[in-house]
């Protein structure tokens, strides 16, 4: 028996997700079958019918429409100002989610409390800490905004993504927002007219515009954000998420199609950062795939061996491999010089103000510099201190290595742990050369909590390959508790 989650009529049509009615136990459904019918460009794929922690479909419609509520309000530019405070619709909606999330966590709803957890709840709370230590009592408003937009959507994630059926929806939801943009963005790039800024602000103020030079001809589309950079993050975060996990079980050329639809929207910004993260997914997951095929030790000897030459090729050249490589793949070159001068004072700013940073003071730097740090790594060091760069380091690590190390994995979860593991790593990378902030940051901080559900799934009794070698060596593979052989006769 199928059931509509009400008022996401629209949700569901575009999806055209078809839920057994016990995957929603609040409805009182009866057992069935277990199938799961979706896709924006029609295809179907199956639950396999051993029980897993992660294979539920969305727990309830409050999770799902938490899921879907959030990433279309971060789509939305408006501007609301309540007192001395810049609010946005995603913000009201983290305001109105904190405290049940964080009484969903303590109470053990989001599965048990993880390393990960920790180093975030610490990470959020130096910040505020940091703030009040070096601003006072005026650094209040700053460290619970930065607090809320820092803790809020990871516990968000934390608790309405449970299972793989509720990554698929976030997936999804993040696609449908980036297709969305997709054709006024273009109008932008192509016009330089402010397409999604202007037709919200028939209804409430909007993000001011922000006018930069063409590039290759183009303009950089702002989109419903307040940087093109914003853009182009946003938009960089769905990628691999669209061909992994939207297009699971379809065909090469519809999965290419949706990673094509990210990927233009991506290009609509014209940020280097953005694109450049793009195309490192595309190598992580081409390096992914070659090494299911040949095995992972064999695909770390010739990339381990490949980067040793290529850094001694830069060595005889005197020059790092980092330099040769972004500085001709930028847009413009300068930028990539100019960011190391930034590193160069910003560290020494950090290292002058190593505990809690410059908090919302100046940092040290020529008169002829500007204030933006484009590196979120370098920028939570100078702003916040160290200990703020090590808890933010440790919480990427432990959500890396909680993932990662994930054994007994079926090919439905392995392809969805790739989507993740590829998505924050790239993240990482870029955040070298860019400042995630706002809505960017907010969807950062989600993303970081939505794959930990992996880590609670129960081992699975099928579909589960073994290492090529031990195939080669056995000459059978074990899938669903049987052993097969890996050339079966002919009958």
């Amino acid at each position: 028996m199928s059931k509509w989650t009400g008022g996401f009529e629209f949700l569901m049509a575009m999806q055209e997700i078809r839920l057994d009615s016990t995957q929603y136990p609040l409805a009182g459904g009866r057992p069935s079958t277990g199938r799961l019918s979706s896709g924006v460009f029609g295809s179907t794929a199956r639950r396999s019918g051993h029980s897993i922690a992660g294979t539920a479909a969305p727990q309830s419609r409050l999770h799902a429409a938490l899921i879907f509520l959030f990433l279309m309000l971060l789509g939305i530019p408006w501007v609301i100002h309540i007192g001395s405070v810049r609010m946005s619709p995603y913000r009201i909606l983290l305001c109105l989610a904190f405290l049940p999330c964080f009484v969903w966590w303590v109470r053990g709803k989001a599965g048990g409390i993880k390393a990960a957890d920790i180093a975030v709840v610490s990470f959020s709370s130096w910040i505020g800490l940091s703030l009040v230590s070096t601003a006072g009592p005026g650094g209040l408003q700053s460290a619970g905004i930065t607090m809320l937009e820092t803790l809020t959507p990871y516990l968000l994630a934390r608790c309405c993504i449970r299972g793989a059926s509720d990554f698929r929806l976030f997936s999804k939801a993040l696609f449908y927002l980036v297709m969305l943009m997709l054709p006024l963005i273009a109008i932008e790039t192509l016009t330089g007219w402010k397409a999604t800024l202007r037709l919200f602000a028939v209804f409430l103020p909007t993000y001011g515009d922000v006018v930069m030079p063409q590039r290759v001809g183009l303009w950089r589309a702002q989109g419903a954000f307040d940087h093109p950079i914003l853009l182009g993050l946003v938009c960089s975060t769905a990628f691999s998420l669209a061909y992994l996990v939207v297009g699971y079980g379809r065909t090469l050329f519809r999965k290419g199609l949706l990673a094509a639809i990210v990927a233009m929207a991506v290009t609509c910004a014209l940020s280097s950062g953005p694109i450049l993260g793009v195309l490192l997914q595309c190598l992580l997951i081409g390096w992914k795939r070659v090494a299911d095929k040949v095995g992972l030790r064999v695909v770390w000897i010739v990339t381990i061996a490949v980067l040793l030459s290529a850094q001694l090729v830069c060595w005889i050249t005197n020059r790092s491999l980092l330099d040769v490589t972004i500085s001709r793949l930028t847009f413009d070159p300068l930028s990539y010089w100019f960011r190391n001068i930034i590193w160069q004072y910003g560290w020494l700013s950090a290292l002058n103000h190593p505990w809690f940073g410059v908090g919302l003071g100046e940092w040290e730097r020529p008169s002829w510099m500007p204030g933006s740090i484009d590196n979120v790594w370098l920028y939570f060091a100078v702003k916040h201190g160290l200990p703020a760069l090590a808890l933010l380091g440790a919480s990427f690590a432990f959500c890396l290595a909680t993932v990662g190390w994930k054994q007994g994995l079926d090919r439905r979860h392995r392809e969805y742990r790739c989507a993740y593991l590829v998505s924050i790593i790239s993240c990482m990378l870029v955040g070298l050369t860019v400042h995630f902030w706002d809505g960017a940051y907010v969807l950062l901080m989600f993303l970081l909590g939505s794959g930990l559900w992996i880590a609670d799934v129960e081992p699975a009794s099928a579909d589960v390959e073994q290492p090529l070698r031990t195939r080669l060596r056995t000459g059978y593979r074990t899938s669903g508790g049987a052993r097969r052989p890996v050339n079966p006769p002919a009958r």
